[in-house]
């Protein structure tokens, strides 16, 4: 005999050889489970917590006390993974892509950068050349004691430097 329970407190036996259900009315008390008699019972929803404490947070360590919902617990045809899989492999091309736009603009700016510096350091030493041909070396000292302040700010040395390896001009006082 094969034995299911139904939403009310009876059980249905059927009978194995006429096949005819026989109902027994149970009280809820009577119930017992067991490998006899097998219950069909909804299993009772995992939700909300009894004492209302919302921040205790169920452990999702055992099969059996994971919270299952239709989301994750329905299974997916072949053809909803491989489209998720596609999917991802796209998102995934596209970030790279993006990545890579990314990292070469920044190169391009850096290498613009780096020869403006150049360009502007030429410039500023040709100048510099200039103006230090104009100035007498025989009465330097005359010359610096006679300046104001500002003159003497705007007063270069050369030195190389060291990234580009061009000589460039820079204030006297820096290091």
């Amino acid at each position: 005999m094969t034995t299911t329970k139904t939403a009310t407190t009876s059980i249905v036996f059927i009978d194995n050889e006429t096949k005819h259900a026989i109902v027994h009315e149970v009280e809820d008390k009577q119930i017992f489970k067991g490998d006899i008699v097998k219950m069909s019972l909804a299993p009772t929803t995992k939700g909300r917590n009894v004492s209302g404490r919302t921040w205790k947070v169920r452990p999702q360590k055992r099969a059996s006390t994971l919270v299952k919902t239709k989301v994750n617990n329905g299974c997916k045809t072949w053809e909803v993974r491989q489209a998720e899989r596609l999917a991802r492999k796209e998102s995934t091309e596209l970030q790279n892509e993006l990545r890579d736009e990314r990292k070469n603009s920044k190169n391009l700016k850096k290498e613009r950068r780096l020869e403006n510096e150049k360009r502007r350091a030429e410039n500023e030493f040709k100048n510099a050349q200039k103006s230090a041909k104009a100035l007498n070396t025989g009465k330097l000292k005359s010359t610096l004691k006679a300046m104001s302040k500002k003159q003497l700010r705007k007063i270069k040395k050369t030195r190389m430097n060291s990234k580009t390896g061009v000589v460039e001009y820079v204030s006297a006082y820096a290091k």
